[in-house]
């Protein structure tokens, strides 16, 4: 057999490594001229940067929402007029004070009255006494009052609206009138109705807690027949404070 010449079989190494180096480049993919890969070079630090300062903006926004909240500081305030008396609740409620009695509703408004008067084992019996709805001996002054305030009409039970959104369903808060729980309520693709026991004399102060923020920030809004009233924009835990007044 004939063998190769050391000039040949030097050809043929170098048509093997020049074979190998082929397939490589075309596994890699074509070479980028230099000007162009420098450029992308210097051009991932300020897309780094630019994310860093998106995500830091994003995170500072959170931060100080609620303190640069563009809600209106005069939407602060429910009025209750005569427009948003319920005759019949106002009728049964006017009956179980005569009666010497008191639900809920009648609880939450004597509240205010009862810290002001009792202090020490007075106002701990008449706490008791309201979370039982019952009228007891040391609340029965307070109970007779409210029944003539009723009489002359400057007490009454009066409707609050929940405005609804469907943007933000499944968003809910908690409210407190005057310190006492109200409940969970939450914000619905239709508006609905809260009653509350407030007399002509006395500005409540609801607090209004964020619960679920399912769908983003929460804007809780009510109105009545001639006010209209919105939160700041409240994430879960936050808080905003309304007055309630009759007028």
């Amino acid at each position: 057999m004939a063998r190769a010449s050391p000039s040949n079989r030097r050809r043929a190494k170098s048509r093997i490594h020049a074979s190998v180096y082929t397939d490589l480049k075309d596994v890699a993919g074509p070479r980028l001229p230099g000007s162009q890969k420098s450029g992308n070079l210097r051009l991932l630090p300020w897309l780094s940067g630019a994310a860093l300062v998106c995500a830091i903006g994003y995170l500072i926004a959170l931060a100080t929402r609620d303190k640069f909240d563009d809600s209106d500081p005069a939407k602060k305030t429910l009025e209750l007029t005569d427009q948003d008396i319920d005759p019949e609740t106002t009728l049964v409620e006017k009956s179980l004070l005569r009666q010497g009695q008191i639900d809920a509703r009648l609880a939450i408004a004597l509240w205010p009255d009862i810290k002001k008067q009792l202090s020490g084992e007075g106002l701990r019996l008449a706490q008791q006494a309201l979370q039982e709805n019952k009228v007891v001996p040391i609340l029965e002054p307070l109970a007779k009052e409210w029944a003539n305030d009723f009489d002359a009409g400057k007490a009454a039970a009066f409707v609050i609206w929940i405005v609804e959104d469907e943007s933000q369903k499944g968003n809910a808060v908690e409210l407190q009138l005057n310190g006492i729980p109200l409940g969970k309520y939450t914000i619905e693709p239709s508006r609905y109705a809260i009653i509350v026991v407030e007399r002509s004399d006395l500005t409540s102060r609801l607090e209004i807690k964020g619960v679920s923020d399912s769908n983003g920030s929460i804007v809780f809004r009510a109105e009545t027949a001639t006010s209209e009233a919105e939160t700041r924009h409240l994430s879960r835990g936050k808080s905003d404070f309304w007055q309630i007044s009759v007028r």
